[in-house]
Order: structure tokens, then sequence, then C-alpha cells
């Protein structure tokens, strides 16, 4: 672990990504820096006196990383565990991110409430954003909205099932100074909200970022389609889109051939790289496609 524990001179949060596979042994393991928090997520039930050897060796490194506390998340349990095995968490955990910051919940569930390895998509979209009206698709902890906002977004429209996950992305844009900007927050189904979008306007820009596999609610090899077909009724006569997918099995192809079959009108203008960090062995697990989008006549 020793050539990634080193403070990152670019700002990454992910120090190891071991689910890229390029470290052979450590498949099951990820460093991600929030300062003054370390953060060690463990996909696989190593044996326990390696988990206690790289526990003592992560604790040892935080002084040089600026942090004071290390959290250990077992994603190999069921429920996924969290424990601070050093330190306290601060009253309000951040992360930091293009002078933007992020409220970190370290209190419910497996996920933080920031995806450090969407910031390729977040950049995009903030450099796209100025007077535009915005769609956030499954929009999670609405951190894709901020990103907007912060880029001069005219409007800004999010919908996930989730109201705590919406309820922290209305503190996120409380936090970041936007208060007063027009952002809407639906706590729905996108499948059964299609007439509620339709009626906050024409979008100019639509970001789709949608679960691989959500119990009950999303399948993607089942639902995306559905999605995709609905969005020419949503979009301006030109517009641009951000299509992603976190799903390993699925690869780049695949999504391509989706959104040729089901969105007529749209070009694809390229692949966002990847986030610093989060290195690959092979074709990324997260793919997050840049398109054009012109109205058929």
């Amino acid at each position: 672990m020793t050539p990634f524990l080193v403070p990152p001179d670019d700002a990454r949060h992910r120090l190891f990504h071991g689910r890229g596979k390029t470290v052979p042994g450590w498949e099951g393991l990820t460093l991600d820096r929030f300062a003054p928090i370390l953060v060690a997520t463990l996909f696989d039930d190593y044996p326990e006196p390696l988990r206690a050897a790289l526990e003592a060796r992560l604790i040892e490194a935080l002084p040089a990383l600026g942090c004071d506390t290390l959290v250990c998340q077992h994603r190999h349990c069921r429920p996924a565990q969290t424990r601070v095995a050093h330190g306290a968490l601060p009253a309000t955990p951040w992360a930091e991110e293009a002078g933007l910051r992020y409220r970190l919940d370290f209190e419910r569930g497996q996920n933080l409430g920031f995806f450090a390895d969407m910031a390729p998509g977040r950049a995009w979209l903030r450099e796209r954003a100025r007077g535009k009206r915005v769609l956030n698709l499954f929009s999670f902890t609405c951190a894709f909205s901020v990103a907007a906002l912060a880029g001069g977004a005219e409007r800004v429209v999010n919908i996930d099932l989730s109201r705590p996950a919406l309820a922290l992305g209305q503190a996120n844009q409380q936090a970041n100074g936007f208060g007063d900007a027009e952002a809407h927050y639906l706590p729905h189904n996108v499948f059964r909200s299609w007439k509620k979008l339709h009626s906050l306007g024409r979008y100019d820009l639509i970001v789709a970022d949608p679960p691989s596999a959500q119990r009950g609610s999303f399948q993607v090899e089942r639902d995306y389609a559905k999605v995709l077909r609905r969005l020419p009724k949503l979009l301006a006569p030109e517009a641009e889109l951000l299509i992603c997918l976190n799903a390993p099995w699925l690869d780049r192809e695949w999504l391509e051939a989706l959104v040729a079959d089901n969105l007529p009108g749209a070009a694809l203008e390229g692949m966002l790289p990847g986030a610093p960090g989060f290195d690959e062995a092979a074709e990324p697990a997260l793919k997050a496609l840049a398109y054009g989008y012109r109205r058929s006549r």
C-alpha cells in the first residue's frame, strides 16, 4: 500500500482502486480520502490477520494524508457494516471537489452519498450548464444538480425514489450557496412521472445515471430502453445528454447500441475519461457517454 498512501497532488479522492484489478490479490479493496477521513472499503472477506495488518498500516499513514479518522466499510457482509476504526467522525463530514462540497452520510446503507468516480461527469455538466434547463434522472443525492447550479443553470429538476437522498441533495444546494436557485426535487418513480417532468419544461441537458439493479423499481437490461424512448418528449429541439451505466457485465458497445435503437436524433460525441485514481486493467465498469441531440423532423 505504501506507494498509494501519499497525499494526492490532483485533489483525487480515490487513492487505491483494487476493483480495477491492477494489483493482483487486492481486487477487493478501495481507499478513499475525504480529509480528515480515510475510508477503506473491503469487498472481500480477507483473513483476520491480514485485515488487522492493513488497518494498522492505514492508521499509521493517517497523519501524512492529512487525516485523523479511519472508517472501514465491510461490503462483503450482508448488510454492509461501517465502523470507525480510529479517531472520530466530524459532526458534518464533506467531500470537496472543484470548489464545491457534498455531504457524506456514514449512517445509512453502504453508499456515502457521493460517487467520486463521477467527477468527470460533474465537470462535463458544469461546463455546459449556463442558462440551461437541466433534468437529473435517478438523481440520488443530487451531486449533478449542484454542479449544474455552479455552472449557472437556469433550472434543475431532480427526480429519485429516495426522499432521504433528495433531502441530502437539498442540503448540498444550501451548503454551496445556491439556496435561491430554481431547483426541484421530486420523490417519485421516474416511470410514473413523465407528465410531471414534461410540465416543468423542455430540457437542454439531461443526465441519466440509473442504478444497475434496484429491487422493485429498476433493472438496467429491462428498463433502460424504456427511459431512453421517453426522452424525445422531454428534450429541447437541440440538446445534450450524458448517458451513464455502472454495470461491469455490460460493455460500452451494449450501451451505445441501446441508445442507437431507442433514442433517434442522438449522436455520440465521446466517452468521458475515468476519474483520477480509478485505474482499470480492462474496460471500466462505469461508462459515461456524451451525446448531442437534434430532433428529427
